[in-house]
């Protein structure tokens, strides 16, 4: 991965830990519509210059439609202590290097390449293990108003989107003086 995600810096600077939670921008069971060729011009190039704004390498991926496998194997990643390695792979895996991030080969490629038995996470996607504890954070990020990622929380404040370094260590200060929007205000 070109660049570092700025929470992951702050997290180590800061010794935070984060718990990720599972959000499906688009649902496992709804098929969207096809968007025009001016939307996804619009969308790549807006992609690109996030990425650039915040010191990564990221493109348009067509390939990955939806995401609930990925965020099943997050769960299991989390639970063996690779759970930070496995959300880096994915991000490259969407946004650098154009994979579809719902397909079990590259999933259990990536697992694989980060350290996780490759069989194993076979087996818990195909056995959808993590099913219900993904459903349970799409039903809290509902419950709470969440439309959009990433979304930062933190003691019952939010801060929405893509974030510099600078930006997350002002929300976290923040939080101490009651700053940031508060949840319920979403």
């Amino acid at each position: 991965m070109i660049g570092k995600v700025p929470l992951d810096q702050l997290a180590k600077d800061k010794n935070l830990s984060i718990e990720w939670k599972a959000y499906e921008l688009r649902p496992e069971d709804i098929e969207l519509p096809e968007k025009s060729p001016e939307y996804v011009k619009k969308a790549k190039k807006g992609l690109e210059a996030l990425g650039k704004k915040h010191g990564l390498y990221m493109t348009f991926n067509e390939k990955s439609k939806h995401s609930r496998l990925a965020l099943e194997g997050s769960k299991y990643a989390e639970e063996k202590g690779y759970g930070n390695a496995y959300h880096d792979a994915v991000f490259a895996a969407q946004f650098q290097e154009q994979k579809d991030i719902n397909d079990l080969q590259v999933l259990t490629e990536l697992a694989e390449q980060i350290g996780l038995d490759k069989q194993e996470f076979r087996e818990v996607l195909v056995g959808r293990r993590y099913k219900e504890a993904v459903s349970q954070d799409v039903e809290e990020a509902m419950q709470l108003g969440i439309q959009s990622v990433p979304c930062f929380i933190v003691d019952g404040r939010a801060i929405h989107g893509a974030q510099s370094y600078e930006a997350l260590e002002k929300f976290f200060q923040g939080i101490e003086n009651g700053f940031p929007l508060d949840i319920n205000g979403l």
